[in-house]
């Protein structure tokens, strides 16, 4: 009796170590899709906002800029926003206003905003306007630069240049790598001696 006991107990004890083989088997070659993948949860938004207008103030409480688009995609694994077909108003230090487009945008983890796709800046007030492929946007200091081809044009005058980059509260800007430009000179005017 105490053999066939033994006997019953050790065929139990192999059933029992041969099933946790197997599941410890099956656990490894386990490709069960329903598991999370890291690198997906990256790519996967945690905010997506339709309409959107957001403003930000300096430390000073002002305005210095406001941004409208009509779909934001937040990406918190990656730290970014996209954005789609963004308008932006720029203030600088007097006030005054800049305006700035693209077809997509994206603003990173040091709130940089990059506008990509027919990038325009433009300064109303002064009749000038700024295009280019991809522009980026330092808000905390007012500082824009390309490093994409630039064409800037103040009718009937206009610019070329391979690079460029603007501070707008000093209202100065910089173009460099094969800067082409024209300028009309005045019409003749025949009343003159």
């Amino acid at each position: 009796m105490w053999n066939l006991l033994l006997q019953k107990r050790l065929v139990l004890l192999v059933l029992v170590v041969g099933l946790g083989a197997l599941l410890a088997w099956l656990d490894l070659h386990d490709t069960d899709p329903s598991r999370p993948d890291p690198e997906a949860r990256a790519q996967e938004p945690s905010h997506v906002v339709e309409n959107a207008t957001l403003t930000r103030f300096d430390t000073h409480g002002r305005r210095h800029q406001i941004l409208t688009t009509p779909l934001l995609t937040h990406t918190p694994e990656r730290a970014t926003t996209q954005l789609k077909e963004p308008q932006v108003t720029l203030f600088d230090s007097q006030q005054r206003r800049w305006h700035a487009s693209a077809r997509r945008g994206t603003i990173d983890r040091r709130e940089l905003l990059t506008l990509t796709g027919d990038a325009r800046i433009s300064a109303p007030e002064q009749g000038w306007q700024l295009d280019t492929e991809q522009l980026h946007y330092d808000s905390d200091n007012a500082y824009a630069y390309s490093n994409t081809p630039v064409r800037l044009q103040q009718p009937p005058q206009h610019m070329q240049a391979q690079r460029m980059e603007l501070w707008l509260n000093h209202d100065a800007l910089r173009l460099t790598g094969d800067v082409r430009g024209y300028h009309p000179a005045e019409a003749f005017n025949e009343d003159t001696p």
